[in-house]
């Protein structure tokens, strides 16, 4: 499978013209656009501190010295490359609706889209997505760097499949197993799965991940078809159940965007960021806004 069959060129480009700056600090080995937990002398400046014996003489602030009569060194803070964990729901629910245009389609496209922003900046980007109990039934690519890896990691989204009876929150506690150094988690995910997904969530953000929450949703949930009798089938369980659409159309619109309200508010209480996408809609103006309202916020 090619890369315009999960999502447009013109889409996968769109962006770059943007940065995908982390939040927190975050930890690494190599000069990037993000900074570094462990104050170094080879980067950007960060504050004076008083001379100690030992200190590199060359750090030495001699202006400050013949203004104060006293040793000041300089002190950098090191910046870092970013390693950014795509995490993808692969949930049957993700398969709503049947065929082109589900909300898998829309989460592998915003994967792909992020991944290259990622990479386009230097930093690693890597992909993990679980869907069942089994060694082979989890998709996992290390984060890295480079033209190639966008390849490699553009293919395995490709060769995805929504197939899964495991919640995203399985995906999500199995990266926090992998993940060795603080960076940045982007889940991706209906987050039908409420509680167990809220909770891995806030348990990888209180270990200093910088974790963005995309929350795909399928147009047709957002009401019922009108007409006569309608039998729903859950895509996780099989579970059929018949009703009348007309007649419950009310109290299935309040209750979805309940969801969708408590969902926002629930991660945003965290502090952390949230973001909704609905199929059908261009994603680029809806990152273009994420990504400029973030970096506003650095």
């Amino acid at each position: 499978m090619s890369r315009p069959h999960i999502v447009a060129p013109s889409e996968l480009s769109s962006l770059r013209d943007l940065e995908l700056l982390a939040r927190t600090t975050v930890e690494g080995l190599r000069q990037g656009l993000h900074r570094s937990p462990f104050h170094g002398f080879n980067a950007e400046f960060s504050q004076y501190r008083h001379y100690r014996p030992g200190d590199d003489l060359k750090y030495i602030d001699w202006k400050a010295y013949g203004r104060t009569d006293r040793l000041y060194s300089r002190q950098f803070r090191e910046t870092t490359n970013l390693g950014a964990l795509v995490v993808l729901d692969a949930s049957h629910s993700m398969a709503f609706p049947d065929g082109q245009g589900s909300k898998f389609d829309l989460a592998r496209a915003v994967a792909a889209v992020l991944t290259a922003l990622v990479i386009d900046q230097a930093d690693g980007a890597g992909l993990l997505a679980v869907s069942g109990a089994e060694p082979n039934d989890t998709l996992y690519v290390p984060a890295r760097s480079g033209r190639h890896h966008l390849h490699v990691q553009l293919s395995a989204l490709a060769r995805l499949e929504c197939r899964g009876q495991e919640p995203v929150a399985t995906a999500l506690r199995r990266a926090a197993m992998l993940l060795r150094r603080r960076g940045m988690v982007i889940v991706i995910s209906d987050f039908y799965d409420e509680d167990p997904t809220l909770s891995a969530v806030r348990r990888l953000a209180r270990v200093g991940h910088d974790v963005i929450n995309i929350h795909v949703v399928a147009r047709e949930e957002l009401d019922l078809p009108r007409g006569s009798a309608v039998e729903f089938v859950d895509l996780e369980t099989d579970e059929t159940l018949v009703t009348d659409p007309d007649g419950a159309a009310s109290a299935y619109r309040a209750a979805f965007e309940a969801f969708l309200a408590r969902t926002k508010q629930n991660i945003e209480r965290e502090g952390l960021d949230y973001v909704r996408l609905v199929t059908g809609d261009a994603i680029e103006p809806v990152l273009r806004r994420f990504l400029i309202g973030r970096r506003g916020g650095k």
